[in-house]
């Protein structure tokens, strides 16, 4: 240390500004002193001067400003290891317990009440055998309308946490909303979980194209495992589509294709947005963004479609007819990919 950042140490210790490390050296270097004065601004130069020689006096005796004794460490490099080892184990197996507890917890093949030993009587089974719709309430006051041919079970009081039931068949829901409940529906290759939405599951029995389509909210469905051993179910998570209001998910060979609904319905809020309304001159890239708000999908215009504009009436018909008259008019053309739509000009 020179003398000049020596001096600016001692003046930080009388502005109070040292950290706790430089104010507890400066008091090591204070109690070499013979004399102790209190240390001000008027004696500052004096006590700077003594703890300066002070210093150099222990710096050419050969002595160190401070003895520290260096004891020979008792924990040997084997133990060292031996227990590096262990917490390595340790933090291995908490890993591969967390890593296993997400793979098959969060992601079954059943439902509990079919893997659980319930009570004769707690599990109700109902099938459709008229040609009819059928409605049933679930004990959380959920509906779901069974269709023709259908089969469902579901437990007569649902878990605090869970809510499951299982489904053969097609079935329509419209699910009470509970955030800290999600609704499980296990059926055929897929398992649908929602926390409050109303959709629908296309699953005849046997058919590897089931469906789910969402007439409102948000629906994550994943492919059902339960064909996978326990080795595969653990190092492969399983394929998931998040969809939402006007789409669906296709259960494909080896995916879930997310797509546009075949007959996308108003958000209801926005029903009156557009009911019976005839635009005019309405540039296309505003038309898209409220046939986006109308329908809550994806729809848009290419950039190359600024400056053109629609003139009609588009009410009282579905969003694919409606998009067809709106091309027709302006020469245009619309694609869809996923769960967009986009416009585009056809040159």
């Amino acid at each position: 240390m020179s003398r000049e950042n020596f001096h600016r140490l001692l003046q930080r210790y009388l502005d109070g500004q040292c950290t706790p490390a430089e104010q507890q050296l400066v008091h090591h270097w204070y109690d070499m002193l013979d004399e102790h004065q209190e240390i001000n601004p008027e004696n500052l130069d004096a006590i700077e001067d003594a703890i300066w020689r002070k210093i150099h006096q222990q710096m050419n005796a050969g002595l160190p400003e401070n003895k520290a004794t260096v004891r020979p460490s008792t924990f040997s490099s084997k133990r060292l290891r031996l227990w590096l080892a262990a917490a390595a184990a340790v933090v291995f197996l908490i890993g591969a317990g967390i890593f296993i507890y997400l793979r098959i917890i969060c992601y079954p093949v059943s439902p509990s009440f079919a893997t659980d030993p319930m009570p004769d009587g707690q599990v109700i089974t109902v099938k459709n055998d008229t040609e009819y719709h059928m409605n049933i309430i679930l004990p959380d006051e959920s509906l779901v309308e069974l269709y023709p041919g259908a089969l469902l079970e579901y437990p007569k009081r649902f878990k605090e946490k869970n809510r499951e039931v299982r489904l053969a068949g097609d079935a329509f829901f419209a699910v009470a909303a509970n955030s800290e409940n999600p609704f499980w529906v296990f059926h055929e290759g897929m398992i649908t979980k929602v926390l409050g939405t109303k959709f629908k599951i296309k699953a005849p029995k046997g058919n590897a194209n089931g469906e789910v389509i969402v007439y409102s909210g948000k629906v994550d469905v994943f492919y059902n495992q339960g064909s996978r051993n326990l080795v595969k179910r653990i190092l492969a998570a399983p394929e998931k589509a998040s969809i939402t209001t006007n789409q669906r998910a296709v259960l494909q060979s080896k995916t879930i294709e997310e797509t546009v609904m075949e007959n996308p319905l108003p958000v209801r809020e926005q029903v009156d947005a557009i009911r019976n309304e005839t635009f005019k001159d309405i540039p296309m890239t505003t038309l898209a963004k409220t046939l986006s708000d109308l329908y809550a999908l994806d729809i848009v215009a290419d950039s190359s479609l600024a400056g053109i504009t629609f003139t009609g009436d588009i009410s009282g018909i579905g969003l694919f007819k409606q998009l067809d008259i709106i091309c027709m008019v302006t020469d245009t053309q619309y694609e869809t990919q996923g769960t967009t739509v986009f416009l585009r000009n056809k040159h």
